[in-house]
């Protein structure tokens, strides 16, 4: 049996007793041994943060818990390397959040991994339009930082207007779909516009999302395999693990927070403007 493609998940909630994720350090190594037998070599702790959607954590406890899940991952699962985010409700005020250091960037980048509100039955008719979603995310590079949108094909805006990924990606704004959308999501509106996304190569990164053992587990192989059958490999090479490595954990120059040298989805020198097409 072929071994899984390798892949880096930037989007995981594997910090116990922060949000809704893990609940436990051992339920934490359990979703990061799933996670690496679906071909990960790498995982984001991203914890969600934001009053508007209750969940504000105290940063020294995420770090502590943080550097604990990293010193009993190093023993459990030593294939998998761990890198500290969140996943920031993205606010107006975003960018003075993330400046009083309530939570944290993506491995201490200028790369910040942001959501909105979702769907009309989990929150009323008070989803999050296109206007706001646009207006908050070009305010939050305005403010030098560099959005990166999660999942945008969950969100009610986007699935009403597919052009606005489009819109979003040509303004600087890099997304990041769940592997399991590409593939294995019931819901026909969101799987058809993950798809559609990739194909036209508005994706820079991916997935898992996982929370828990019962309530979103790890299911990456599936969704990396229909993106490389369905792109070319250099591309889903980028979205799997090339832009990360690139953008996200490469090292980073002295005091700065930037990386050296950051490429386009293709993997061409590009500007310091991030992964565009």
């Amino acid at each position: 049996m072929p071994e899984p493609k390798r892949f880096i998940d930037i989007h995981s909630h594997i910090i116990f007793g922060a949000d809704d994720g893990a609940q436990s350090l051992d339920e934490a190594i359990e979703l990061l041994k799933l996670d690496r037998d679906e071909g990960a070599c790498a995982v984001f702790a991203t914890p969600h943060y934001g009053a508007e959607n209750i969940y504000t954590p105290e940063a020294s406890l995420v770090m502590q818990k943080f550097e604990l899940l990293k010193e009993c991952a190093a023993e459990e699962v030593p294939e998998v390397n761990l890198y500290l985010g969140t996943e920031w409700y993205c606010a107006y005020t975003l960018s003075r959040r993330i400046r009083q250091r309530l939570a944290f960037r993506m491995n201490d980048t200028d790369y910040i991994l942001t959501e909105f509100l979702e769907y009309r039955d989990l929150h009323g008719d008070h989803y999050e339009d296109a206007d706001r979603i646009f207006t908050n995310l070009r305010e939050l590079k305005s403010q030098g930082f560099r959005p990166i949108l999660a999942h945008p094909e969950r969100y009610t805006a986007l699935q009403n207007d597919w052009d606005l990924a489009k819109k979003l990606r040509d303004s600087g704004i890099l997304l990041q779909v769940n592997a399991y959308d590409l593939e294995l999501n019931m819901s026909l509106k969101t799987k058809e516009l993950a798809q559609w996304m990739a194909k036209e190569k508005l994706i820079s990164f991916i997935g898992s999302d996982m929370h828990r053992l019962s309530k979103r587990p790890p299911k990456m192989k599936e969704g990396i395999d229909w993106l490389y059958a369905n792109t070319d490999e250099a591309y889903a090479d980028a979205v799997s693990f090339g832009n990360a490595e690139r953008l996200l954990i490469e090292k980073k120059e002295p005091g700065t927070g930037q990386s050296h040298e950051q490429h386009d989805h293709r993997g061409s020198p590009r500007s310091r403007e991030g992964v565009q097409r």
